[in-house]
């Protein structure tokens, strides 16, 4: 058994289930498969995280009947008022593809991924978060070089350093996290470009542990002013689209494409009168609902975004 999970175990014997849920909650967020933390979360939570608890430690062994009944009873069970805490558990990894494991090597928790030649590392201290890139063939010199406490600058490529107390805001965006923070009093920001979401979410869980109190973890709907900008075009560029090609269709068939040269395309002089009025009209037609019906899925479920936040 890891020392967080006895760490917790001896705070939730004395009543401290907020800093017990902590150690497990970083448990977990660095080794997702503890059967054992999963476990001892699901008491420490509402009906609908203690069902998640359930599944991972089912996930993990299959054969835990002490689990499969207890989800079980709790499925089968009526709704009832709740008596602890809404708390929220770390995001259960994706069986499809394991990525974003956090790997200790000395004394930097470290995350890396491919892409082409070029092998991307991110690296996080007790003080600083760094993140570069460098050769597949100098992987073997960067994690001797970690391991003696040493950063490998010599063997990375555009570094990018950020000291954590400097932070003031993370935004998880997707595949990416976006770092605002303070350098020599003045306001710098940084993007960090990631594997996926799970990497991305999986080291904003790290962060928000490791920041600690001081930062604050916030999730709201994204603004939707991109999302109205896009609606707009869409169905003014759709309904655009309608009336030049019924224009024309109309300089075609009265002969002044042919006089004026106002439609030269000869692919399209030769379409249009094909297609007829009929025809166009109800292309046009499909063009504006196809963009309505984007542009209505856009605005009715506006995206949610993560934000870690200092506390002011």
């Amino acid at each position: 058994m890891s020392k967080g999970i006895l760490q917790a175990e001896n705070a939730i014997k004395v009543g401290d289930t907020k800093t017990g849920f902590e150690i497990l909650r970083q448990v977990l967020v660095e080794n997702p498969e503890s059967e054992k933390a999963w476990w001892i979360m699901s008491g420490l939570v509402q009906r609908a995280e203690r069902a998640t608890c359930l599944e991972q430690v089912l996930r993990i062994n299959p054969a835990n009947q002490f689990a499969r009944d207890a989800l079980n009873k709790l499925q089968a069970s009526p709704p009832i008022t709740e008596t602890k805490p809404r708390r929220e558990i770390p995001k259960p990894p994706r069986r499809s593809k394991p990525t974003g494991k956090t790997e200790p090597i000395g004394a930097y928790k470290t995350w890396q991924y491919s892409r082409g030649s070029k092998v991307f590392l991110i690296m996080l201290g007790e003080e600083q978060l760094f993140w570069a890139h460098t050769e597949k063939r100098l992987i073997p010199r960067v994690r001797d070089l970690l391991k003696k406490g040493q950063i490998p600058d010599l063997y990375l490529n555009e570094i990018k350093t950020i000291r954590l107390p400097s932070i003031t805001k993370i935004k998880l965006l997707k595949t990416a996290l976006q770092f605002q923070y303070q350098y020599q009093g003045e306001d710098r920001s940084a993007r960090m470009a990631l594997e996926d979401t799970v990497m991305s979410e999986r080291i904003m869980d790290v962060l928000a542990n490791r920041l600690g109190p001081d930062y604050t973890l916030q999730t709201k709907p994204v603004r939707t002013g991109l999302s109205l900008g896009i609606s707009a075009l869409l169905t003014f560029g759709a309904a655009g689209l309608a009336v030049a090609g019924y224009w024309a269709y109309q300089e075609v068939i009265t002969g002044r494409a042919a006089a004026t040269g106002s439609v030269q395309a000869l692919w399209l002089i030769r379409l249009l009168p094909s297609l007829g009025a009929a025809g166009i009209t109800i292309i046009g037609g499909i063009l504006i609902i196809i963009a309505l019906i984007i542009s209505i899925r856009l605005l009715m479920k506006p995206s949610l975004g993560t934000e870690l936040n200092k506390r002011m």
